[in-house]
């Protein structure tokens, strides 16, 4: 089977990408519980963060109308969620950590069906990474920008942006060079891979400040009269 048959027509991966809507529903539905929302609030963070990232991903490539609106599927599983922590309110670190298991996985799916599609429309190998990372993180952004808070994506969280550009990479190679399709669910679990262990051991990217060399006048043009 060709990766993109795979990543966008696939029925099993259309039902894992649903699965991942609906988490991103009940962790959005989470977020609002401990903000206070009501339910209007509960509804539209779930759409925005599991619909956002495709749904920017769809505008821009032209595709008409966009599959998180290509029928109820999609919505219906991002009010789902919504509902689901609405109702229930689950609190806990067991909890936690499952969500946010679940949650790494849909980044990975999203990163690499992103990718296959924008290639499938044609971009060049960058921007169709950069859109298979903004399928990936783009519906969590929108999320942390409505409710007033800097997205996590910034720094402070785990890598989900590193984990979906790594899935993105490893997708495009697996879809340019035609290795067989089977390998860009290793790219899925890399990029998840990653994320997760980042996630668990607490790993950042470097923050501005951290690497800062400084230099005093003389050490500098001692520096320079070396050089």
């Amino acid at each position: 089977m060709d990766p993109l048959e795979l990543l966008i027509s696939n029925d099993f991966l259309r039902v894992l990408d649903l699965i991942g809507v609906f988490v991103m529903g009940v962790a959005s539905g989470a977020l609002a519980a401990r903000l206070k929302f009501d339910a209007v609030g509960f509804a539209i963070i779930g759409i925005a963060a599991g619909l956002g990232g495709g749904l920017v991903r769809d505008l821009i490539l032209d595709y008409g109308t966009p599959a998180a609106f290509d029928g109820p599927w999609y919505l219906a599983c991002a009010l789902a969620g919504s509902l689901f922590s609405f109702l229930i309110s689950p609190e806990g670190p067991w909890w936690r950590r499952t969500v946010t298991a679940l949650d790494i996985a849909a980044m990975g799916l999203w990163a690499a069906t992103g990718t296959a599609k924008s290639m499938g429309y044609g971009l060049d190998p960058l921007p169709a990474i950069l859109l298979g990372i903004t399928s990936a993180v783009g519906g969590g952004v929108i999320r942390d920008v409505l409710v007033g808070r800097i997205p996590a994506i910034f720094g402070g969280g785990p890598l989900y942006a590193t984990g979906a550009l790594v899935t993105a990479i490893i997708t495009w190679v697996v879809i340019a060079l035609g290795i067989p399709s089977p390998f860009v669910l290793v790219a899925v679990a890399l990029g998840a891979l990653l994320a997760g262990l980042a996630s668990w051991r607490r790993w950042s990217l470097p923050k501005h400040g951290e690497w800062e060399v400084t230099m005093s006048a003389s050490q500098l043009k001692a520096l320079v009269r070396r050089t």
